[in-house]
């Protein structure tokens, strides 16, 4: 039994895949019926979807037209605002400068003399002031009648009421 000799250790074929057998293998076609080719077929184009689609992206095309348009009229308009404030501060600096140097040319003193000296003025004195009293005769007088007509006291009421 010594002399048998195994050959295992080099029986290559124990480690080669082993093959599968060829069965008949089906067709892979699907057979429907005519209903359910009907149902797979492509779809006929439907004006009036297609009608409501193109006005869908019509509608969104224009709400993003007009979004644009207000963005760009905004920017225009906060430049003018941003351009006046500018004006504006720029005149009210020239204003304050030509009012402190109007301030400083015509002092108190300076509108004295040019009154006494080119003009012929003079302080006020003593026996220019003349007193007038009112108390003896204080009343008031009422300038609109009262009463009238209904279509006056109608319009009265009106003009309160819009006032």
């Amino acid at each position: 039994m010594a002399a048998q000799q195994r050959t295992e250790a080099y029986d290559l074929s124990l480690f080669e895949p082993k093959r599968q057998e060829w069965h008949e293998q089906k067709d892979n076609i699907v057979v429907l019926p005519q209903e359910q080719l009907e149902k797979n077929r492509r779809q006929k184009v439907q004006p009036l979807r297609l009608a409501a689609n193109l006005f869908c992206m019509a509608a969104v095309v224009s709400i993003v037209t007009a979004i644009v348009f207000s963005q760009v009229q905004l920017t225009e308009l906060t430049d003018q605002v941003n351009t006046a404030a500018a004006q504006l501060e720029e005149s009210e600096s020239v204003y304050t400068q030509l009012k402190m140097r109007s301030d400083a040319q015509y002092t108190l003193q300076t509108v004295e003399d040019y009154a006494k000296d080119t003009l012929g003025m003079q302080k006020i004195n003593q026996n220019q002031v003349t007193c007038v009293s009112l108390s003896e005769g204080d009343e008031g007088e009422v300038l609109q009648q009262i009463g009238g007509n209904w279509w006056d006291s109608l319009w009265n009421w009106l003009q309160n009421l819009l006032a």
